[in-house]
């Protein structure tokens, strides 16, 4: 009987641990104050931080920070005027946990399902030569989890191996901020340890980029995630955390999705579907008999839903970068709130009404309105 209890503990704490890693996330983060030996200052970039951030913690997941030698960072390439940086810039819980991170070896692998290395010219010195974050990423990743970077994020993932020295990212396809897109005639370049394409191909990753930059471009192979620049950084989060879905689901069959997961997954249908040339992940996300509504020229104007996901062509991807801002839930009745940027052109709002019913969330309503991008003089 004795060993019975016994057993029934050990497995009930491995399950506890295995649900708490589920829902924990580690980001990475640099020292680095200066493109030494120069004085010029360099920093973690603070919107691709604050951005996963915000899409983590809104999908129920908890966010540790870490750099080399743990304590503050410094942060840098802030746009106030951005809402979202706005937001967490002058919320002191959050910056004091940037200027508190821990040390690599104060934390424990298997408390975390994914690990994300955030950019920033900061993120080129320090992290990749650090053994202890390399056996962390390498301990998350052999136990399912997902590694995903974001920028000069990348350079952090130049030399990660397993145990025998073997690429963990051999022959994946892996993204960053191209060489071909620095300043190599500044100061700063001159200071580089490397060139973040040249270290992913000589660890045998396969570097693909877009030539067109600041275009949302990421990158999903096996259970890696990585983004070019910091207008993929919404997107290389909704792909983590739909992978960390998929792999919870597999992994414990007896899990049910809440109802603010299962809506999360209704929108990220339209807003990637949108995106990524998707029309079927439209037609599950909306009733047939949707329709979408807006203002033009003070008028009522509405759009069927069904020619609206007709013209949504199969694969034709745009460069629309969508967010989750909000959702209300009340039984079997929610409201959500999202934003969808077009680069250059728009930034658009969206309200909808979901309704559960069949077991199913579905949007019946989306109402929108919009603001023009201010050109750049």
């Amino acid at each position: 009987m004795n060993k019975l209890i016994v057993l029934i503990l050990v497995f009930t704490g491995l399950y506890s641990q295995s649900f708490y890693a589920q829902k924990n996330i580690l980001f990475v983060t640099s020292n680095q104050d200066y493109y030494e030996p120069t004085k010029i200052s360099t920093a973690n970039h603070f919107e691709e931080i604050v951005v996963p951030y915000d899409v983590f913690t809104k999908a129920g997941y908890k966010v540790d920070f870490i750099s080399p030698k743990g304590g503050a960072i410094p942060i840098g390439y802030i746009n106030a005027s951005d809402s979202i940086q706005k937001k967490y810039l002058y919320d002191s819980w959050f910056m004091n946990k940037l200027a508190h991170t821990r040390k690599p070896d104060e934390v424990a692998a298997n408390h975390y399902s994914a690990i994300f290395y955030s950019g920033g010219g900061a993120a080129m010195f320090g992290v990749a030569e650090d053994q202890t974050i390399q056996k962390i990423a390498r301990e998350i990743y052999s136990k399912n989890g997902v590694v995903s970077t974001i920028c000069h994020g990348t350079a952090g993932i130049a030399y990660l191996r397993d145990e025998n020295g073997v690429s963990l990212y051999a022959g994946k396809k892996i993204t960053g901020y191209p060489d071909k897109f620095e300043r190599k005639e500044e100061e700063y370049y001159k200071t580089f340890p490397f060139a973040i394409d040249k270290a992913i191909t000589a660890n045998k990753g396969s570097f693909v980029y877009s030539d067109k930059g600041g275009d949302g471009f990421y990158s999903v192979d096996g259970r890696f995630v990585t983004g070019q620049d910091p207008s993929s950084a919404t997107k290389v989060a909704n792909e983590v955390v739909t992978l960390l879905s998929k792999n919870f689901k597999e992994t414990n069959g007896t899990h049910k999705k809440s109802d603010s997961d299962q809506i999360r997954e209704t929108l990220l249908d339209y807003i990637e579907g949108t995106a990524n040339g998707q029309p079927e992940r439209l037609r599950k996300a909306f009733h047939p008999n949707f329709n979408l509504y807006s203002v033009a020229n003070d008028t009522l104007w509405i759009r069927s839903g069904q020619k609206y996901i007709a013209d949504i062509k199969v694969g034709q991807k745009s460069n629309r970068i969508g967010r989750i801002i909000a959702v209300d839930i009340e039984k079997d009745a929610a409201i959500a709130k999202a934003e969808i940027k077009v680069p250059n052109w728009r930034t658009f709002t969206n309200y909808f009404i979901l309704l559960k019913y069949e077991g199913t969330w579905k949007i019946i309503h989306k109402s929108y309105s919009w603001l023009a991008t201010p050109k750049k003089e």
